[in-house]
């Protein structure tokens, strides 16, 4: 089994800081993929690692993919295989409480009710065999947005939701989620994968604060209220493999308190001293 991650900015603090020496300490080898495409996208973090995985990589071995910048590894290969095993689905998904970036369109097109504490497809963490990877990303080439009428209707009133997330592979991961749910699963129970985003119920909201924080930096009142946050829910330790700190106020939040000798004991104990 290997970890993978894609970057293009190698010497950013969370990859270098957390990231990277978490994986160090559990024993899990790390590969970094640079993407160097200029006007690098999160979508194009599917092509780079589809190419790899193609190339490089057994289809039968099991490989997870893990976000560079705001997340960390807590827990070795026997817990993350023993833990996958687990699951009925053969590709599993981090999951989370936002229905990211969709919000309540992306509600609708889920049947069911949904699953808590994280009912919603994160792509910032996945596993699942190599093969079975590369044949997702062959067979669904773009979004299949065409499989729901919802995203139709959309269109056809000018809101073309392939174009407004043209960016997002979050966007492209649950469409097909949506459509192959025997084969992705997601991992709501956050005992492989947990994120640490806050919740929202309005995505302006987080704009709001990322704009505020870029103003008045940690005198923000965002930055005050996502540091409260984050080091109440901080004293609970994880029992997932990754742990996922997905914003930009969350992640800022972990790197200050990692520098001022803050980090809960749970998590900077697999950190080297």
């Amino acid at each position: 089994m290997r970890v993978i991650t894609i970057a293009t900015d190698l010497e950013h603090p969370f990859l270098r800081r957390l990231l990277e020496p978490s994986c160090a300490a559990a024993g899990l080898r790390l590969v970094v993929l640079e993407g160097t495409q200029k006007g690098f996208r999160p979508r194009d973090k599917r092509a780079l690692l589809t190419e790899y995985l193609d190339r490089h990589v057994a289809p039968d071995e099991l490989v997870m993919f893990t976000d560079a910048y705001d997340t960390l590894l807590l827990r070795g290969a026997d817990h993350i295989l023993d833990t996958y095993a687990g699951f009925p689905q053969r590709v599993v998904f981090s999951a989370e409480s936002n229905c990211w970036p969709l919000g309540n369109v992306g509600l609708a097109l889920h049947d069911s009710p949904p699953v808590r504490p994280y009912p919603y497809l994160n792509s910032g963490g996945f596993i699942g065999p190599a093969g079975d990877i590369v044949a997702l990303s062959a067979k669904y080439p773009k979004p299949p947005s065409e499989h729901f009428p919802l995203l139709g209707r959309l269109r056809a009133h000018g809101v073309d939701p392939d174009r407004l997330h043209a960016t997002s592979d979050q966007y492209h991961w649950m469409l097909v989620q949506l459509l192959e749910p025997d084969t992705v699963g997601l991992d709501h129970g956050a005992v492989l994968f947990e994120n640490f985003a806050p919740a929202v119920a309005n995505f302006c909201e987080l704009s709001r604060w990322t704009s505020d924080f870029r103003t008045n930096g940690r005198q923000a009142a965002s930055y005050r209220r996502e540091r409260t946050r984050l080091e109440s829910r901080l004293q609970s330790p994880s029992g997932a493999a990754q742990v996922h700190f997905a914003s930009a106020l969350a992640k800022t939040v972990v790197l200050d308190l990692l520098d001022e000798g803050q980090l809960p004991s749970w998590l900077a104990g697999v950190l080297p001293r």
